[in-house]
């Protein structure tokens, strides 16, 4: 999908005026009364480094989009994929271009029944070239509340983080699992037996809202 059909109001902005730019996925930052969810990795996606730990990518719930699918109904059908359980979108009274894992620019996008602006979009540069290669490649993220208790399902783990443990978690980099099943405000649940010596680390939208977490805006 491209960007400008989803958000059109983002066309003429200066970091993306005469851009192509692709959505190639959706996701949201989740939250209930007790605090926010966030994905842990499937096995295909860690990696095993040279002093023997294994990186488990923690993410934003969501993915991609199926042909001609809007981009709210994939991520309402993501979340029902992944959580067994529904939510409610929000309207984001302001949208944070991420670029580089860092804030670009702070937006206020106009809200209608049909689009909802969101909390952020994140964009990268496109890994491989070519002549139909978009100038760079989008994620939206997207606020929501749960209505329904949510379970790891599509998943191989669930990760709660407790309002309250939101910036202990995303001030560092990465964490120890050790130390993230010991710590009294986030809850880990898995659906399967993780590698020895793993880490988490936020990945895609999860490390793009650890930029806005370390800048106060979170």
């Amino acid at each position: 999908m491209d960007l400008f059909k989803a958000v059109p109001a983002l066309r003429h902005h200066p970091l993306l005026n005469g851009k192509r730019v692709a959505v190639v996925g959706v996701s949201t930052i989740i939250r209930d009364d007790i605090g926010l969810y966030f994905e842990v990795g499937k096995p295909k996606y860690w990696r095993r480094r040279d002093d023997g730990s294994t990186i488990i990518g923690v993410g934003g719930i969501g993915g991609s989009l199926k042909q001609g699918e809007s981009v709210l109904a994939g991520l309402r059908r993501e979340v029902e994929e992944e959580l067994g359980a529904r939510a409610r979108f929000e309207s984001s009274p302001l949208t944070y271009l991420v670029h580089g894992w860092q804030i670009a620019d702070t937006v206020a996008l106009p809200a209608s029944k049909k689009r909802l602006p969101p909390l952020m979009v994140i964009l990268a540069r496109p890994r491989l070239g070519g002549p139909d290669t978009p100038d760079h490649l989008a994620i939206l993220a997207f606020r929501s509340w749960l209505r329904d208790r949510p379970a790891p399902r599509d998943l191989f783990g669930l990760l709660r983080v407790e309002s309250g443990a939101v910036r202990a978690f995303f001030e560092r980099d990465e964490l120890p699992l050790g130390e993230v099943q010991a710590h009294p405000g986030l809850t880990i649940t898995l659906n399967g037996e993780p590698p020895a010596a793993a880490v988490l680390r936020p990945v895609l939208t999860a490390r793009a809202f650890q930029s806005l977490v370390r800048a106060g805006h979170a």
